[in-house]
């Protein structure tokens, strides 16, 4: 994932996690979350509908985004959207993530040991940024966007 993209993604503190269950049914929620590259780490409560989703759909996809500040317009519009493969891990990975994710959020205290910690692995990224070049450009709501397919 080119750095900006990666500096993006890491410079907010959670991101919409966007679920199905087996049947299709949507459900997003916020998570809190750690990467290393291209890969998302993140935990959810073992009795949410995410976990559920998660257990019979091991798909899913993130996003965090950016709105323009105020004078600024559209063009001046962030995001960057992952899809990919879940896995519900376990183990030494699973506490070297909760340790990626407890580091990150300090201010939290403890309140990630013992969770119940994912593993998306990336099939596909989209980085939205107008302010460089991308290889894939499109109108919408009468802004002419830039997107960088990064994988």
């Amino acid at each position: 994932m080119p750095h900006s993209a990666e500096n993006f993604l890491a410079s907010h503190e959670l991101l919409t996690l966007a679920t199905s269950s087996s049947t299709g049914e949507p459900h997003a929620c916020s998570v809190f979350y750690a990467t290393e590259g291209t890969t998302v780490y993140f935990s959810v409560s073992p009795n949410s509908q995410s976990h559920q989703n998660l257990k019979s759909n091991p798909r899913a996809s993130v996003a965090v985004g950016d709105a323009p500040d105020e004078g600024q317009d559209w063009k001046a519009a962030k995001g960057i959207q992952i899809t990919g493969d879940v896995t519900d891990i376990h183990g030494d990975e699973e506490r070297e993530a909760g340790a990626k994710v407890a580091a990150r959020y300090s201010y939290l205290d403890d309140v990630f040991s013992g969770g119940d910690f994912f593993r998306l692995d990336a099939t596909e990224v989209h980085y939205v940024d107008n302010s460089s070049d991308g290889d894939e450009a499109f109108e919408a709501l009468g802004v002419a966007w830039q997107r960088q397919t990064v994988e």
